[in-house]
Protein backbone atom coordinates (compact mmCIF):
# COMPACT_ATOMS: atom_id res chain seq x y z
CA UNK A 1 0.00 0.00 0.00
CA UNK A 2 2.66 2.15 0.50
CA UNK A 3 4.39 1.81 -2.51
CA UNK A 4 1.38 2.59 -4.21
CA UNK A 5 0.82 5.87 -2.18
CA UNK A 6 3.99 6.71 -3.07
CA UNK A 7 3.81 6.08 -7.30
CA UNK A 8 0.44 7.72 -7.09
CA UNK A 9 2.20 10.62 -4.98
CA UNK A 10 4.98 10.79 -7.50
CA UNK A 11 3.09 10.81 -10.81
CA UNK A 12 0.71 13.59 -9.31
CA UNK A 13 3.35 15.67 -8.61
CA UNK A 14 5.07 15.48 -12.15
CA UNK A 15 1.43 15.84 -13.59
CA UNK A 16 1.29 19.06 -11.48
CA UNK A 17 4.81 20.18 -11.86
CA UNK A 18 4.02 20.77 -15.79
CA UNK A 19 0.66 22.19 -15.28
CA UNK A 20 2.22 24.91 -13.12
CA UNK A 21 4.86 25.33 -15.50
CA UNK A 22 2.13 25.74 -18.33
CA UNK A 23 0.20 27.96 -16.04
CA UNK A 24 3.28 30.60 -15.33
CA UNK A 25 3.71 30.51 -18.97
CA UNK A 26 0.36 31.16 -20.00
CA UNK A 27 0.21 34.10 -17.67
CA UNK A 28 3.46 35.94 -19.22
CA UNK A 29 2.11 35.04 -22.65
CA UNK A 30 -1.30 36.59 -21.61
CA UNK A 31 0.36 39.95 -20.57
CA UNK A 32 2.90 40.45 -23.25
CA UNK A 33 -0.20 40.26 -25.69
CA UNK A 34 -2.44 42.36 -23.01
CA UNK A 35 0.61 44.65 -23.28
CA UNK A 36 1.22 44.61 -27.07
CA UNK A 37 -2.62 45.52 -27.88
CA UNK A 38 -2.76 48.30 -24.90
CA UNK A 39 0.35 49.88 -25.92
CA UNK A 40 0.96 48.70 -29.44
CA UNK A 41 -2.87 48.99 -30.90
CA UNK A 42 -4.44 50.87 -27.70
CA UNK A 43 -7.12 48.11 -27.70
CA UNK A 44 -6.43 45.59 -24.89
CA UNK A 45 -9.32 42.48 -24.91
CA UNK A 46 -11.22 42.50 -21.53
CA UNK A 47 -10.15 38.74 -21.36
CA UNK A 48 -6.43 38.90 -20.84
CA UNK A 49 -6.31 40.00 -17.87
CA UNK A 50 -9.12 37.63 -16.29
CA UNK A 51 -7.52 35.08 -18.25
CA UNK A 52 -3.64 35.66 -16.63
CA UNK A 53 -5.64 35.86 -12.94
CA UNK A 54 -7.22 32.38 -13.27
CA UNK A 55 -3.97 30.95 -14.42
CA UNK A 56 -2.59 32.50 -11.45
CA UNK A 57 -4.90 30.76 -8.88
CA UNK A 58 -4.04 27.17 -10.98
CA UNK A 59 -0.48 27.65 -10.93
CA UNK A 60 0.05 28.94 -7.59
CA UNK A 61 -1.91 26.06 -5.90
CA UNK A 62 -0.17 23.72 -8.43
CA UNK A 63 2.80 24.88 -7.20
CA UNK A 64 2.12 24.85 -3.55
CA UNK A 65 0.99 21.13 -3.64
CA UNK A 66 4.71 20.71 -5.61
CA UNK A 67 6.08 22.66 -3.06
CA UNK A 68 4.87 20.41 -0.14
CA UNK A 69 5.99 17.49 -1.66
CA UNK A 70 9.35 18.73 -2.15
CA UNK A 71 9.47 20.36 1.59
CA UNK A 72 10.09 23.47 -0.21
CA UNK A 73 7.58 25.22 1.72
CA UNK A 74 8.58 26.41 5.44
CA UNK A 75 8.76 23.29 7.54
CA UNK A 76 9.15 22.19 10.68
CA UNK A 77 11.89 19.12 11.07
CA UNK A 78 15.06 19.28 8.96
CA UNK A 79 15.81 16.41 7.28
CA UNK A 80 18.39 14.83 9.35
CA UNK A 81 16.12 14.50 12.71
CA UNK A 82 15.62 10.65 14.06
CA UNK A 83 13.50 8.96 16.28
CA UNK A 84 11.33 10.43 18.89
CA UNK A 85 12.05 13.63 17.20
CA UNK A 86 11.40 13.29 13.46
CA UNK A 87 7.86 11.15 15.07
CA UNK A 88 7.42 14.55 16.70
CA UNK A 89 7.39 16.65 13.98
CA UNK A 90 5.48 14.40 11.33
CA UNK A 91 2.93 14.18 14.14
CA UNK A 92 2.83 18.30 14.11
CA UNK A 93 3.27 18.49 10.36
CA UNK A 94 0.09 15.87 10.10
CA UNK A 95 -1.78 18.01 13.00
CA UNK A 96 -0.95 21.65 11.09
CA UNK A 97 -1.92 20.21 7.77
CA UNK A 98 -5.01 18.35 8.89
CA UNK A 99 -6.57 21.24 10.83
CA UNK A 100 -5.69 23.46 7.76
CA UNK A 101 -6.55 21.62 5.21
CA UNK A 102 -9.66 19.81 6.81
CA UNK A 103 -12.09 22.67 6.49
CA UNK A 104 -11.14 24.19 3.27
CA UNK A 105 -11.38 21.43 1.63
CA UNK A 106 -15.08 20.37 3.71
CA UNK A 107 -16.33 23.50 2.94
CA UNK A 108 -15.19 23.56 -0.87
CA UNK A 109 -17.77 20.54 -1.22
CA UNK A 110 -20.47 20.94 1.59
CA UNK A 111 -22.00 24.06 3.31
CA UNK A 112 -23.64 23.57 6.98
CA UNK A 113 -24.40 20.46 8.07
CA UNK A 114 -23.31 18.81 5.17
CA UNK A 115 -25.14 20.20 2.68
CA UNK A 116 -23.64 19.26 -0.88
CA UNK A 117 -25.67 22.56 -2.39
CA UNK A 118 -24.48 25.39 -0.04
CA UNK A 119 -20.93 24.07 -0.82
CA UNK A 120 -17.87 26.26 -2.74
CA UNK A 121 -18.42 24.41 -6.07
CA UNK A 122 -21.84 24.06 -6.33
CA UNK A 123 -22.42 27.76 -5.47
CA UNK A 124 -19.60 28.16 -8.22
CA UNK A 125 -21.78 26.57 -10.71
CA UNK A 126 -24.66 29.31 -10.74
CA UNK A 127 -22.05 32.01 -12.10
CA UNK A 128 -19.80 32.33 -15.44
CA UNK A 129 -16.82 34.89 -15.31
CA UNK A 130 -17.38 38.15 -17.12
CA UNK A 131 -14.31 38.23 -19.41
CA UNK A 132 -14.11 34.57 -20.62
CA UNK A 133 -17.51 33.12 -20.02
CA UNK A 134 -16.53 30.15 -18.34
CA UNK A 135 -18.42 28.36 -15.30
CA UNK A 136 -16.47 29.59 -11.96
CA UNK A 137 -16.93 26.65 -10.65
CA UNK A 138 -13.71 25.18 -13.24
CA UNK A 139 -11.62 28.13 -11.53
CA UNK A 140 -13.18 27.01 -7.81
CA UNK A 141 -12.07 23.37 -8.48
CA UNK A 142 -8.20 24.50 -7.93
CA UNK A 143 -9.22 24.56 -4.62
CA UNK A 144 -10.47 21.10 -3.24
CA UNK A 145 -8.10 19.19 -6.35
CA UNK A 146 -5.23 20.89 -4.51
CA UNK A 147 -5.65 20.34 -1.20
CA UNK A 148 -6.59 16.95 -1.84
CA UNK A 149 -3.06 16.70 -3.22
CA UNK A 150 -1.31 18.17 -0.45
CA UNK A 151 -3.30 15.43 1.52
CA UNK A 152 -1.77 12.66 -0.61
CA UNK A 153 0.96 13.73 -0.69
CA UNK A 154 1.19 14.09 3.63
CA UNK A 155 -0.15 10.38 3.38
CA UNK A 156 2.92 9.62 1.27
CA UNK A 157 5.39 11.41 3.35
CA UNK A 158 3.83 9.18 6.27
CA UNK A 159 4.25 6.20 4.63
CA UNK A 160 7.98 6.63 3.10
CA UNK A 161 9.14 7.76 6.81
CA UNK A 162 7.15 4.72 8.43
CA UNK A 163 8.58 2.40 5.67
CA UNK A 164 12.21 3.73 6.12
CA UNK A 165 12.00 3.04 9.93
Amino acid sequence: MAAAIQKISAAADRICLILAKLALAGICLTILFQITLRYGLRSPPAWTEELARYLMVWGGLLGAACAFRRGADPIIFQPGTTGKRRLFSLTCITICVVIFLGPVLYYSIFGLGMNIDRGFITRSLARTSSGLGINLAIIGAAVPICCSLILLHLAAMLTRKQSNE
